[in-house]
């Protein structure tokens, strides 16, 4: 991740609230972005990798590779720590809040397997990734899912439609998709009004 010391102004209103880093995590893609009110500041959304350091959709297909697992892991929080530092020294503090998916109905005890249809790596993999964010970051606020990412894309800033400000970090995701993104940008609004 690089960040670009040529960052565009805040609104004085927009630092009423603590600056907030969302991270979304998914099976194959992991968000964050740094909001500043209703400003998406800066941001990254990451891939796995094989060992050779090459981006691998498949790579967390298997749940009990842990290779490949603390190899994602490794990357998330390098980029992670790497936004944290660069928002405290920008803004004097940063809050991080992380999507934590519950285990689906079909998993819960006592339910009929038969009517799971959602792969294990679907919800194992981005809780397994948010355990790593929380153990981390153990202030992290735990938000809750709730469709994060899904409003129609006009409602969302700029930074979040089109074109990635070129001063942000990466995205990796195979088309360019900007969902994890614009979920990571509304983990973060909701975390940002949290007590603390």
């Amino acid at each position: 991740m690089t960040t670009d010391q040529t960052q565009p102004s805040i609104p004085p209103t927009a630092l009423a609230f603590p600056p907030t880093i969302g991270v979304d995590p998914g099976q194959t893609w992991t968000a964050a972005i740094l909001r500043i009110g209703d400003h998406a500041d800066h941001g990254w959304t990451l891939g796995p990798v094989d060992k050779f350091g090459a981006i691998r959709r498949d790579a967390l297909n298997e749940v009990d590779n842990w290779d490949d697992f603390a190899r994602y892991v490794r990357r998330l929080r390098d980029a992670l720590d790497e936004l944290v530092d660069y928002t405290v020294r920008r803004f004097g503090e940063a809050r991080v809040a992380i999507e934590v998916p519950g285990v689906p109905i079909g998993y819960q005890p006592g339910s009929a397997r038969k009517f799971q249809r959602l792969p294990l790596r679907d919800w194992v993999i981005p809780r397994q990734v948010a355990a790593a964010v929380l153990g981390a970051y153990p202030e992290a606020k735990v938000v809750r899912p709730d469709g994060y990412g899904r409003r129609a894309a006009g409602t969302y800033p700029p930074e979040l439609r089109g074109r990635r400000p070129p001063s942000w970090g990466v995205n990796e995701a195979r088309k360019g998709e900007r969902d994890h993104e614009r979920a990571a940008y509304d983990v973060a609004g909701v975390a940002m009004v949290m007590s603390r």
